[in-house]
């Protein structure tokens, strides 16, 4: 008998080491940003101050922290298209009295798509786009306020959300049971949310590309290498006011840029 259990524990042990050994193959990473394409990226960082949320960082004026996640603002041209019917669709934010949200957000520019609506067993929500082409949906969900999820759309989602996890790690879930996504930390965390459709490259259009944070960026670099993940550009510095970043661009599901950033310890 005894033998049985010390048999039993040891196989519960190996087991456990196993999955502890299969989980840790992917490291979760922070979700790190979002980069936006406007013709006056201070200007639009201002707006965006102002009726979204977000305090300044990095000791510039184009850039905006939720939490620990960025929403950054380059520069783009005349011909930078909408963000929706892209592979990054929307951006998704929550606050605390929606109906006052849209009636701001209205009076200061945006165009509201269509009036609130509640969602039973979600959350009341809206749709706008701010005035660079940006899609929004704007939610009321007090369990997650402020920078809420990022909306892709793809010609297979489950193949999409397979390729997040095996690359950026995560948790797959349901948000509030409802909705198939991916939870990363960031702030506090952001939902990676996926839909079924036609897109276009992410590139050209007023969400340029979504970033995750790794921590020791040569090594992921080399890791998604040995995956024979393309790599649109190769790891280099980029000196801000208040520290150095290293940064890489990959190729993701459907034309989603994608970039990994490494930031020095002291950055928020």
């Amino acid at each position: 008998m005894r033998r049985l259990v010390l048999t039993s524990l040891t196989s519960m042990l190996l087991l456990t080491g196993m999955a502890s050994t299969a989980g840790a193959q992917v490291e979760t990473l922070m979700y790190d940003h979002v980069h936006m394409a406007v013709p006056d990226p201070p200007k639009a960082a201002a707006w965006w101050q102002q009726h979204i949320g977000g305090e300044f960082v990095d000791d510039l004026k184009d850039r905006l922290l939720f939490g620990r996640t960025r929403i950054m603002f380059l520069r783009g041209n005349e011909k930078t298209q909408p963000s929706a019917g892209s592979a990054v669709d929307h951006l998704g934010f929550s606050f605390p009295d929606l109906d006052a949200k849209l009636k701001e957000l209205e009076a200061a520019g945006a165009k509201i798509e269509g009036p609130a609506r509640d969602v039973q067993g979600l959350f009341k929500l809206a749709f706008a786009v701010d005035p660079w082409g940006t899609r929004l949906e704007l939610v009321q969900d007090a369990e997650l306020l402020g920078f809420h999820h990022v909306h892709l759309r793809a010609l297979d989602p489950d193949a999409s959300y397979k390729w997040y996890l095996a690359q950026f790690g995560g948790e797959r879930m349901q948000l509030k049971g409802r909705i198939d996504g991916i939870r990363y930390p960031g702030a506090p965390y952001v939902w990676v949310l996926i839909t079924k459709g036609e897109n276009r490259p992410s590139r050209g259009s007023s969400i340029d590309h979504i970033g995750w944070r790794a921590i020791k960026l040569d090594a992921k670099v080399t890791e998604l290498k040995g995956k024979n993940i393309a790599m649109e550009t190769e790891q280099r510095p980029l000196k801000l006011p208040n520290g150095t970043i290293q940064f890489a661009y990959v190729v993701g599901p459907d034309g989603t840029r994608v970039e990994l950033v490494e930031r020095e310890p002291h950055m928020k």
